[in-house]
């Protein structure tokens, strides 16, 4: 990125975090309170009404879901947000020549820093809680949420960009996400399933970076082959992404 560019994408990040509190009396501690409150109504609703289980014996069901849960939200949520990201700044667009992009990464950007504080403060409720992690596997995990970030950028990108020309996108956004949700391993064990729909979901590349989030913060081995195609495919998502930007950049300003 050019260092002009750079200042205005600091800028662009200052005025999505601003937004986000404007107006608000807690401000950033929402991004504190509101985790540790899903993780507490979790453990209720899963552990003592519906009484899940997995085939982790010494793991809380609400652990286990929330290692899935908060690395899902950093992708799903920096996509959802981004919808808008050129439709929003229609006006912006219209006035100032800069690269698209900026205006989409700002969105993820901002929406993956939020996220990702979260999904700190969780952990470490965590292990204040008993649950016991193993933090040496924090390497894989920051690794595993490189590449569902990588994800997140392309994929905002390519919805980012439809929207401005299908403006359905952004009303069947949820819907979709939502559909990928349950084909991820995030409120069910992977394990526990038949080997043959295992083999079938992890057809899925966002599926093996969230198993393996699971798996460094509990000490299990790593499914290393399964994480570099994942890493591949969020590669070229993230090409696609970009390509598609640049390729409608000449007509955006038309349909804006």
């Amino acid at each position: 990125m050019k260092p002009a560019y750079r200042s205005v994408f600091r800028e662009l990040l200052r005025r999505e975090l601003g937004e986000r509190y404007r107006g608000s009396f807690l401000g950033v501690l929402w991004h504190l309170l509101l985790p540790l409150s899903q993780l507490l109504v979790m453990s209720w609703v899963f552990s003592y009404l519906l009484q899940a289980r997995t085939q982790y014996q010494d793991l809380n069901y609400a652990a286990f879901l929330a290692l899935g849960l908060w690395p899902w939200n950093l992708f799903a949520n920096a996509v959802a947000n981004s919808v808008v990201a050129l439709t929003g700044n229609s006006a912006l667009i219209g006035k100032i020549a800069l690269p698209h992009r900026l205006l989409v990464d700002a969105k993820v950007s901002a929406s993956m820093l939020l996220d990702l504080a979260g999904f700190v403060v969780v952990l470490l409720a965590l292990l204040v809680f008993g649950t016991s992690l193993e933090l040496s596997g924090l390497p894989i995990v920051l690794l595993c949420l490189l590449i569902l970030s990588i994800f997140a950028v392309g994929f905002a990108q390519i919805v980012a960009v439809l929207n401005v020309f299908l403006r359905d996108v952004g009303a069947a956004i949820s819907q979709i996400l939502s559909l990928m949700f349950f084909l991820c391993p995030i409120m069910y064990d992977l394990a526990q399933l038949p080997l043959r729909l295992q083999e079938i979901l992890l057809l899925n590349p966002l599926v093996s970076p969230i198993v393996n989030i699971r798996n460094a913060l509990l000490g299990l081995p790593v499914d290393w082959p399964n994480l570099a195609i994942s890493a591949a495919a969020a590669m070229l998502v993230a090409v696609l992404g970009h390509a598609m930007l640049r390729r409608a950049r000449p007509h955006l300003e038309d349909y804006l």
